[in-house]
């Protein structure tokens, strides 16, 4: 689904206006910490303050974003084992949970409620809040499965899976949610998911 050839080529199409909510940096290292079992302030070369500094950027590059991303996935792939898909999907998953535990992703928690396809709905809709690239359209496909597609996406798809199933699990932890890479061609810059539950 994603290896680091993909990753770094959509790293390479990156450019200054490309922009990633900062919450989203901060959740990542804190996510790459857990995994790899290190403090906080290890993992991320320099303590990470709960609350942005007054006057601190709201948004950093996505090109920053990846390489940190794409360093964590090499770093815990090596240590847990996991091909580099399966350990960027879970930072996203880790950090996902991380950013709908802050005050913003508790209010979308809210909105949503237990309904799956009113979830993934409400989440394409604001993810342009989190970016500045990028389209996301919903799809409902079936009672119990919904498709998700991505136009110059530079997460990619395995950190797009991580990231759905997080939010889904937010609200419906007991259920099984199963997300599948069902078009797409590689580097993964446009591609689509389906999510069955």
């Amino acid at each position: 689904m994603d290896s680091p050839a993909h990753l770094q080529a959509r790293m390479a199409l990156c450019r200054p206006e490309h922009l990633v909510l900062d919450l989203f940096v901060h959740c990542l290292r804190e996510s790459i910490a857990r995994r790899m079992g290190q403090s906080l302030a290890i993992a991320a070369q320099a303590p990470i303050p709960s609350v942005p500094a007054r006057g601190a950027p709201t948004h950093r590059p996505a090109s920053d974003y990846l390489a940190l991303l794409h360093e964590g996935a090499l770093s815990v792939g090596a240590k847990l084992g996991e091909d580099y898909a399966a350990a960027v999907e879970q930072l996203s998953f880790t950090a996902a949970s991380h950013v709908f535990s802050a005050p913003v992703g508790e209010m979308v928690m809210a909105i949503t409620g237990e309904d799956p396809h009113r979830g993934l709905s409400v989440g394409s809709g604001l993810a342009g809040a989190t970016s500045t690239f990028g389209e996301r359209e919903y799809e409902r496909v079936s009672d119990t499965t919904a498709r998700l597609s991505f136009k110059d996406e530079f997460f990619g798809p395995a950190w797009c899976s991580g990231l759905v199933r997080s939010g889904l699990l937010q609200t419906n932890p007991e259920r099984r949610f199963r997300v599948e890479l069902e078009s797409g061609e590689p580097p993964y810059k446009d591609f689509s998911l389906l999510i069955h539950w």
